[in-house]
This record gives structure tokens, sequence and C-alpha cells, in this order.
């Protein structure tokens, strides 16, 4: 796991496949105002399954909630 601190960038915002689109992924951004953990990457090596980050997801921690009819 991978937690950045406020402003600071993920070290693998280059070549991650959850910042494609560049700044897709808020761990990305220098300007991110609030700590990010990241569960795909860790200092070295990074992750990917294909799913998508949500670009609102500020923090790493969101869950998408789906309500059923």
């Amino acid at each position: 796991m991978l937690i950045l601190e406020i402003m600071e960038v993920c070290p693998h915002a280059g070549n991650c496949d959850y910042d494609k689109p560049e700044g897709a992924c808020f761990g990305a951004r220098r300007d991110r105002l609030s700590k990010f953990t990241c569960e795909y990457a860790d200092r070295t090596t990074v992750f990917s399954d294909g799913i998508v980050r949500n670009p609102l997801d500020q923090t790493g921690k969101m869950k998408v909630l789906m309500e059923g009819k």
C-alpha cells in the first residue's frame, strides 16, 4: 500500500494504468490537499487489474455505492 501526504505526487504517476488519461488519479496531482492511500501500488511496484479509478476520489478510499430498487 502506498500512502501519499498532502501535495506528495505518486512516484508511479507516469506509468500507472490508473492515471490514464493523465490526471485521472488524484494521487498523481500536485495540488491535492488531502492524504491519499493507494491499495494498487507500493513504493516500488505498480499493480493493475483493469479498473478505472474514479477521478473524484481525493483520498483513495472512496467506495462506490449502488442503490437498488
